[in-house]
């Protein structure tokens, strides 16, 4: 892969969705698809020129100068059939746009799409497709992994919602609209930054540009009066730690490690500082969120000196408070993990039999590398072997099951050193 090539792809993640805020912000859903053609171009004459000419000294305004461009030649088109004057609609909308790319405005733009992507008009799922579509880039893949649908529903739902948004218009909404419509907005980030964290489409296991969109959209929320800041901030502080760990989450051979096998040095001292730092302005807020919890679970793990010290109690009691919001499987599942932890393996093994039947076909394979690896705590390794066999079996994800089989192989060799 050339030097231009990977300028390119980073840009992609860190410029599309500002391209498509400010263009669909100006010229409407209506012009969507067209929206999204032009900025799909303008990567593409990068990656045909920049190899040839080099890099721009300014990559990101030579990309929005080329959107714009294009955008304004494809609408005098359509303006020839309109308008007898072509000159002054080129001076109006040549003049509109380049308002549009000043830094303020790149960040109201995105203000106005986040707000409008998460109008009431449209269900949560098409809110967070929306959304997920224009200001971060995400392809049909991306979205239907994110939200466990198939491709072709996908499609379908972003062209309904963007149908249902063509005559809405985009402004900064209302105070009483911020407040009806933040938390399915940070819950767009929440998933964002999910599939920054383990990407479903890349051969890497995280990508560090959505993470950091990610984050960047929430900041962007600290702008508005009508949310609980609080909140935010929580949501803040839980991607700021998990991005901190991520220069130990994998080896030289970009294999995950687990948190328990995690050497801590390596984690981000800066980025830790900046979650504690968040979880403490957290506090402002007057009521309790999934945020606030999750956080204070990622809190406790980087607290901790070494995986035995961690403080499992703690763990355990946000877990508790976590299923009084949300009783799904998967908060149950990191509920039973934690209080085998507190209270012993066999404990932990026994908390596992108790949900095993409530397990959906989608999460069998966390729940038996679970099985798997209270066994192999309890030196039951045969029982080990076999749970982990079961999980490579019920993942079709490459790297989970490229990380089982890694799990499995150390069983073995314990296996294979015990006296006949």
């Amino acid at each position: 892969m050339t030097v231009e090539k990977n300028i390119v792809d980073h840009l992609f993640r860190q410029q599309s969705g500002k391209m498509a805020s400010i263009l669909t912000s100006k010229f409407g859903f209506k012009n969507a698809e067209l929206i999204e053609d032009i900025i799909q171009e303008s990567f593409l004459k990068a990656l045909k020129l920049w190899p040839v000419k080099g890099v721009p000294e300014n990559p990101e305004a030579w990309l929005m100068t080329v959107a714009k461009n294009s955008i304004i030649n494809e609408l005098l088109k359509k303006k020839r059939h309109e308008r007898k004057n072509n000159e002054i609609a080129s001076e109006i909308i040549k003049e509109e746009v380049e308002e549009l790319f000043l830094e303020h405005e790149i960040k109201d733009s995105q203000l106005r799409i986040l707000f409008a992507c998460c109008h009431p008009k449209l269900n949560s799922k098409s809110q967070v497709m929306l959304t997920l579509r224009i200001l971060s880039g995400f392809n049909d893949r991306e979205i239907a992994n994110a939200l466990l649908m198939n491709e072709q529903a996908v499609k379908k739902g972003i062209y309904r919602a963007r149908k249902n948004l063509e005559n809405e218009e985009l402004r900064i909404p209302f105070t009483y609209e911020v407040e009806q419509r933040y938390p399915i907005v940070l819950m767009v980030i929440y998933l964002i930054f999910n599939e920054g964290y383990r990407t479903s489409t890349k051969n890497t296991v995280y990508d560090e540009d959505l993470c950091y969109e990610a984050i960047r959209l929430a900041s962007l929320l600290l702008n508005f009066k009508g949310i609980d800041e609080g909140r935010v901030y929580a949501l803040m502080a839980l991607m700021y730690f998990s991005l901190a760990r991520f220069p130990a989450r994998t080896n030289e051979l970009d294999e995950m490690i687990g948190i328990e096998m995690q050497d801590r040095s390596k984690w981000d001292k800066q980025l830790l500082n900046a979650g504690f730092h968040c979880l403490k302005k957290s506090r402002i807020s007057t009521e309790l969120s999934r945020f606030h919890l999750e956080s204070s679970i990622a809190a406790v793990h980087c607290s901790a000196p070494t995986y035995k010290e961690t403080d499992w109690k703690s763990i355990v009691y946000c877990y508790e408070q976590l299923l009084n919001m949300e009783d799904s499987f998967t908060i149950r599942l990191n509920y039973t993990i934690a209080k085998g932890k507190y209270e012993g393996v066999e404990a932990g093994i026994k908390y596992l039999k108790q949900i095993e039947d409530e397990c959906p076909p989608g999460k069998r394979y966390l729940l038996s590398a679970a099985f798997a690896q209270l066994y192999s705590e309890n030196d039951e390794l045969e029982l080990a072997k076999s749970y982990y066999k079961v999980a490579v079996d019920q993942t079709s994800n490459k790297r989970n099951t490229k990380f089982l089989q890694k799990q499995l192989s150390k069983i073995e060799v314990r296996l294979a050193t015990l006296p006949n």
